[in-house]
């Protein structure tokens, strides 16, 4: 067994015990049961496609979520998102290639060290994300103000399965309601 794929299996298992104490950490500070995706979340590879629920019920559709979503039109979200995965999905296939070429790797072990390198990108992704919804929230929030936001904020938290900060960024591309809130208002109180 060469010394890659023994690093590669210690990576590999350092993994699953991270996730395994995130997971843990979510289930006691939350008081929420994981159920089956909690599990599969801990598998590698299998966490990468394991979908994630937001919400408990479709959140209502209220004129502060129109102004978030003009928001991100208005800064052009949408494509410079998409312009993001698409650099990601270069990095990915040059990796994957560099590591089949040059190392000599065979495909799984190619998969399994791309899927590692993607969990840090992923993470960059994810905050990158969770800045486009701040932006968004600042855009509705100045467009309809304090109260309309705060409403608006209440009723998303009654509709999404909270999550802490910690597991939100590792696995959510947009920022829980708790945080969404705790941005606008401290913009607000910026501004004043």
């Amino acid at each position: 067994m060469s010394s890659a794929t023994l690093i590669l299996a210690l990576l590999l298992a350092i993994e699953f015990v991270a996730r395994l104490v995130l997971e843990i950490r979510e289930r006691r500070l939350t008081q929420m049961r994981g159920g089956i995706f909690a599990v599969l979340r801990l598998i590698p590879l299998l966490n990468d496609i394991v979908p994630l629920p937001e919400n408990k019920k479709e959140p209502a559709e209220n004129e502060f979520v129109k102004k978030h979503e003009e928001g991100h039109k208005e800064l052009r979200h949408g494509i410079l998102r998409n312009l993001a995965k698409v650099a990601l999905l270069l990095l990915a296939v040059w990796l994957f290639a560099f590591l089949l070429a040059s190392h000599g790797m065979s495909l799984v072990e190619s998969v399994l060290w791309l899927h590692l390198a993607a969990i840090p990108f992923r993470i960059v992704f994810h905050l990158y994300c969770w800045h486009q919804e701040y932006e968004a929230d600042r855009y509705a929030f100045e467009k309809l103000g304090k109260k309309v936001a705060k409403a608006a904020m209440r009723n998303l938290a009654e509709s999404e399965i909270p999550y802490t900060k910690l597991f939100a960024v590792v696995y959510r591309e947009h920022p829980t309601v708790a945080i969404r809130s705790q941005k606008i208002l401290n913009k607000e109180i910026k501004a004043a």
